[in-house]
Order: structure tokens, then sequence, then C-alpha cells
């Protein structure tokens, strides 16, 4: 699917299309939906992201992968600046938060079943680094 939008008079209605729809493929051989409103798809892949970023697989993971860089930091630490990431996508103005989309997401897969959004672990490390609290500086 690829983000559409179309416009009525001033209003801007954004919604995600099909490929099947794009290429114009027989009605026998399109498989799921065609149209998804876009709210409801950024919605379902935030909510993933969200509770992806509470799992402890992924704060060991990203404590592994930090560790070379910020040893001052434990998985405790890392743990805690992870659960914060409600209040950081709030603070995040569109552009920022479709960065960090693009690092956490490889794909999103929409079916009758539902959607199934595939994440890339490698951007976890650097997801972590930016929420991470500051390297103490020795004087």
């Amino acid at each position: 699917m690829t983000p559409h939008h179309t416009k009525k008079g001033t209003r801007r209605y954004r919604y995600y299309l099909s490929m099947d729809a794009i290429k114009k493929r027989p009605k026998a051989e399109i498989r799921g939906p065609q149209r998804l409103p876009g709210g409801m798809v950024e919605d379902a892949v935030v909510g993933e992201i969200r509770r992806l970023l509470r799992t402890p697989e992924v704060a060991a993971r990203v404590s592994r992968t930090l560790r070379t860089d910020r040893p001052d930091l434990g998985e405790a630490a890392i743990s805690a600046s992870l659960t914060q990431f409600d209040d950081v996508w709030k603070a995040l103005n569109p552009a920022e938060q479709a960065r960090v989309v693009r690092l956490l997401v490889a794909q999103v897969t929409a079916s009758d079943a539902g959607l199934a959004v595939d994440q890339r672990h490698e951007g976890l490390g650097a997801i972590a680094a930016l929420m991470a609290p500051a390297k103490s500086e020795v004087a």
C-alpha cells in the first residue's frame, strides 16, 4: 500500500491505497483491502512501536547494541528511557515522527486478517541513543 490523499473543498482526506488498485488488477486477483484510512493505519503502526519498545527483549537487545558506545548506561537506564517513548513521541514534529517510523518499521502489510508490522531491529539502537540520558562529561 502507498499513501494517497484526496481534496474535497478545503478538506484533505488521507488514505493508503493498495498496489492492486493502482495497477488495476482484475477483481479475481485482488486480496485484502483496497483503501484504508490514513489515521487508522498510522495509529496501529505507532501502537505496535509502543508495544515493541516496552518488551524486555528489546531492552536487552538495545543494551547489547549500546554497550560499545555507551558503557555508562545499564539495562535499567535503557529500559527507563524506552518506556518514556510516549512523551518523546508527543514532543516530536511530524517530520521527526516519520523518521522514527522509518528507522523502526520495515514494512506494513494489510490483509483480511489485519495489519502486520515488520520491524527493523537495527534502528532500535539509534532510537535508544536519542532517548538515553545525556552522557556525563568528566571535567
